[in-house]
């Protein structure tokens, strides 16, 4: 009798089982497989399960909907103190490539896994169980977006037959000679480049025959693939496969993985690891000029969980490791001066049918609990409420440890407080197949750190905080409650790291509904703050811009920066009898002389694409872009995408309703909106967003099909 659920046979990284499981295809035909894979081409999704289809991959079998569009924002250096760790996400969620991340909004019956703490990340890696896993573009543009370097998977699985075809190679000849040339290595760095991500996590979980294994070839391949990627991409080893050519989990840095690890910019080590395999590590990456930040040692989430398994997980530490203890291990490993992997982010949402999103609080940022949690685990592995009744804090949250980046880059900041889900009226619920909620993980903007807490960011002790915020949708947007109690503390919005030099200015959209009271932005530069007044609440939206070098405190060392947004408050009263202070909409950082987006947007017409099961049809449009004449010093501070130019987004507007946004000139018409334009026909526009906001709109234009 099986014992082991699906939950458990899913995960090869970090089950425990591997060895133990027989490993027959009884999944989908091939046929059924690829019938799935084009289904899955409409939703953005590019994966392969062969050599085969690896090698046969061209730029031009992809879809435009297939790629991502948002460069990879720059981020400045870490802030902080210097005991913090850097965060890899191996996001492993059921297997992947739900219909919820599809390039498109789609509708769903509840949110799920977005990750909204991506100020405290620095890798993020997609896994799924294929032989090439590429990150779906939703995920891509959210994350470069706010910062983070996103990596696909290269999983060989003991299942697959052909493992050894990695390795095939040639002879040729360049400017340093006779080199070998690996086929595949170009492969997986061309998909990289092409689909807009950021490199690899190589995971080889089957040997190779040993009759042909070699491992000079092995680091050759990894050292073409690197090299070919170029220096801003990652390549991490996972710790599996030795240099004797078994599957031995490490569960450290050794020498039997050292030369893969040279091979890469890192290693991803198994979760099973103790506190003295963490410090013999470091000191083993010291003594051959291996960055020790570039071990990442892995913590399983899933570990936590109490069942009836023979042979449960156990990750560090041993007793209670994992779940919302996850921040135990990573502030244990940012004392030893490592990195940290942490598997399965997702966890709350995959786990728990009630609560997902306070565990993941609770797992982040240490949030007390309201309520028992509900979950099929034998006893209270989690936490919960007390049997007092007291709520517990977990002392030890990710972000106590978690290396912080500023949001922004040196020069540019921008968010429109969009989450990855969102409410929509009902005249847009046939469009979301009778759905209340849509997805759009690719929308989700750079986010305010724990505004929802009600306690004082700087006290140990429960008190009670006169300002939270909550992320609102219909449209997007930050308010702030306020609660005139005790001492009142600033609600910090964002970190950044930016020159208050004169550069930049500081540009807000919000509604101010506090009368009778002061509501202030305050900037912090240098180790001062800056107050300005946002007037008198009138409940209409304003606009205020701010050039820094007018609000610079006195008394500022040489070459101060700007490392910090806050909202304060004091006295007054609200317009409702809910608190509602201030809504805030956007809110920008960019140079002064950032130019007007002059682009147009033409040529809007109707295409037929696809046959058989996959036909359907799509809005596609094309753009003009004058800013190319301007200037590179007046464009090199706003991103800028090789597909989409100026524009972050596209917004698509149908008879009046704003019906999703497309991240490729093209946009998939459900049935409902082609019955539309097939009964009546329907006016259609297409609004292109910039970057920094700035919005140009098309004509309308009658389509009929």
């Amino acid at each position: 009798m099986n014992i082991y659920g699906w939950k458990d046979i899913l995960r090869p990284i970090r089950d425990g089982f591997r060895h133990y499981f027989p490993t027959p295809d009884t999944g989908p035909t091939p046929e059924e497989r690829r019938r799935q894979q084009k289904l899955d081409t409409a939703k953005g999704f590019t994966y392969f399960d062969t050599f085969n289809q690896l090698e046969d991959w061209t730029t031009e079998a992809s879809d435009p909907i297939q790629r991502s569009n948002t460069p990879l924002l720059l981020r400045p250096g870490p802030v902080g103190g210097e005991q913090s760790a850097n965060v890899l996400l191996c996001h492993d969620y059921g297997g992947n490539y739900h219909t919820y991340e599809s390039s498109q909004g789609v509708g769903v019956d509840e949110t799920s896994y977005s990750c909204e703490y991506l100020q405290f990340v620095n890798t993020f890696v997609y896994f799924s169980h294929k032989l090439v896993c590429v990150p779906p573009p939703s995920w891509t543009n959210t994350l470069h977006r706010n910062g983070v370097k996103v990596l696909g998977t290269f999983l060989v699985e003991p299942a697959l037959r052909e493992n050894n075809r990695m390795l095939e190679n040639s002879s040729v000849v360049n400017t340093e000679g006779l080199q070998l040339h690996f086929p595949f290595a170009s492969k997986l760095a061309a998909i990289a480049e092409h689909y807009g991500f950021d490199g690899w996590l190589i995971n080889i979980e089957k040997p190779f025959d040993n009759s042909e294994w070699d491992l000079n070839l092995l680091v050759s391949f990894l050292n073409q693939l690197r090299s070919t990627m170029g220096a801003e991409s990652k390549v991490i080893w996972y710790d599996a496969l030795t240099v004797s050519n078994k599957i031995v989990y490490q569960n450290s840095l050794t020498v039997a993985n050292l030369p893969m690890a040279q091979g890469c910019d890192g290693i991803l080590t198994n979760y099973c690891w103790t506190e003295d395999k963490a410090v013999e590590s470091r000191a083993f990456a010291q003594q051959h000029d291996f960055p020790s930040e570039s071990v990442y040692f892995g913590v399983d989430v899933w570990a936590q969980n109490s069942s009836k398994l023979s042979n449960p997980r156990v990750t560090y530490p041993e007793k209670g490791g994992g779940g919302t203890h996850t921040g135990i291990a990573v502030s244990k490993l940012a004392e030893t001066g490592l990195s940290v992997g942490i598997f399965a982010p997702a966890w709350s949402f995959e786990h728990f049918a009630t609560q997902r999103r306070a565990v993941e609080h609770a797992m982040w940022d240490g949030d007390p609990f309201t309520e028992d949690l509900d979950c099929t685990c034998d006893g209270r592995p989690h936490g919960g409420r007390s049997d007092s009744g007291v709520q517990e804090v977990h002392p030890y949250p990710i972000t106590r440890s978690a290396r912080q980046y500023p949001a922004g880059s040196e020069s540019f900041f921008y968010t429109d407080f969009s989450r990855a889900f969102a409410l929509h009226g009902p005249e847009l619920e046939d469009v979301y197949g009778g759905k209340k909620v849509h997805s759009q993980v690719g929308a989700q903007s750079v986010l305010p750190h724990s505004v929802h807490r009600q306690v004082a960011p700087d006290q140990g002790h429960k008190l009670g905080r006169s300002l939270h915020g909550e992320i609102l949708d219909q449209p997007s947007r930050l308010a702030v409650y306020y609660e005139p109690k005790g001492i009142t503390h600033p609600l910090r919005l964002f970190t950044v790291d930016m020159p208050a030099d004169g550069t930049l200015q500081v540009k807000m959209s919000y509604k101010n509904y506090l009368v009778s009271g002061n509501v202030t932005l305050g900037l912090r530069i240098g180790s001062k703050y800056s107050f300005v007044d946002l007037g008198d609440g009138s409940g209409r939206m304003e606009t205020v811009q701010l050039l820094l070098r007018n609000h610079l405190p006195d008394c500022l060392p040489e070459n101060p920066r700007l490392s910090e947004l806050s909202l304060s408050m004091k006295g007054g009263d609200t317009m409702n009898n809910h608190g509602l202070s201030i809504e805030i909409f956007e809110l920008s950082i960019a140079p002064l002389e950032t130019p007007h987006l002059s682009s147009t947007i033409v040529n809007i017409r109707v295409e037929n694409q696809g046959k058989d099961e996959e036909e359907h049809r799509r809005l596609v449009w094309d753009f003009q872009d004058q800013s190319l004449g301007l200037s590179h010093s007046l464009l090199r501070h706003l991103p800028y995408s090789q597909l989409t130019g100026p524009f972050s987004y596209f917004s698509i507007d149908i008879d009046g309703d704003n019906v999703g946004r497309a991240y490729a000139t093209e946009f998939i018409l459900c049935n409902v909106l082609v019955d539309k334009m097939r009964d009546a026909g329907a006016k259609c526009r297409v609004i292109g967003v910039g970057f920094d906001g700035q919005r140009v709109q098309s004509g309308r234009v009658d389509l009929r099909v």
